[in-house]
């Protein structure tokens, strides 16, 4: 890895201070690099645009992050196709004291990927990680003949509210113990939501009292 020089640090840092305050469109590339004390030509010996420079501050977290997501997505896709759908609080659970770990040390990282980069290549991120994998549970539910037991858009719905909480409370001020706890009563309200759906589906929708 490349050693950071003084000025590059001092561009990053502010950067980071621009970007956190006002997001990735609102910030000025001039007055970040003014308030670091330097010159564009300055800027420009290091990064060849804005959208580089936030992409140097937060590109270790994102692929340190998706290590640990993929992790946790191989982890569950080792178990056999019928008891995936039960297992996906499991294998969520064994990580959940790694993600939280990472995400308190990496927090200022994360609410910029998060809440801040509209207008980089990291601005779908969520959408995008909830995509994959609701596309991955949806292939297993179809392995496992219960495709049928849930609508295709409710359960979209249901995972896209399930990783917006997340979201939610990984860019919040809560310490770390509070936020553990909050995303495991997050997973168990998904893991009994989903299997109540399915439970549902399998009965023909029949409520039951």
């Amino acid at each position: 890895m490349t050693e950071t020089t003084a000025t590059q640090q001092a561009i990053l840092d502010s950067a980071r201070r621009h970007f956190s305050e006002k997001g990735f469109r609102g910030a000025s590339l001039n007055q970040i690099v003014k308030d670091a004390g330097f010159t564009k030509g300055a800027f420009y010996g290091y990064y060849a645009s804005k959208e580089e420079l936030f992409h140097a501050l937060v590109s270790d977290t994102f692929e340190g992050m998706s290590r640990i997501l993929g992790s946790m997505t191989a982890q569950w896709q080792s178990y056999p196709d019928e008891e995936r759908v039960g297992q996906l609080p499991e294998a969520y659970l064994d990580h959940l004291p790694e993600l939280v770990d990472f995400f308190f040390e990496h927090r200022d990282d994360m609410r910029l990927i998060l809440t801040r980069s509209e207008g980089t290549r990291y601005e779908n991120f969520l959408q995008d990680f909830s995509g994959r994998n609701i596309a991955r549970i949806g292939e297993v539910l179809e392995r496992a003949h219960l495709e049928g037991c849930i609508d295709p858009d409710v359960f979209g719905m249901v995972m896209g509210s399930y990783y917006s909480m997340l979201a939610q409370i990984v860019v919040s001020d809560c310490p770390r113990e509070e936020v553990y706890s909050k995303m495991r009563d997050v997973q168990t309200v998904f893991q009994h939501g989903l299997l109540a759906l399915l439970d549902s589906g399998n009965h023909g929708g029949e409520m039951h009292a």
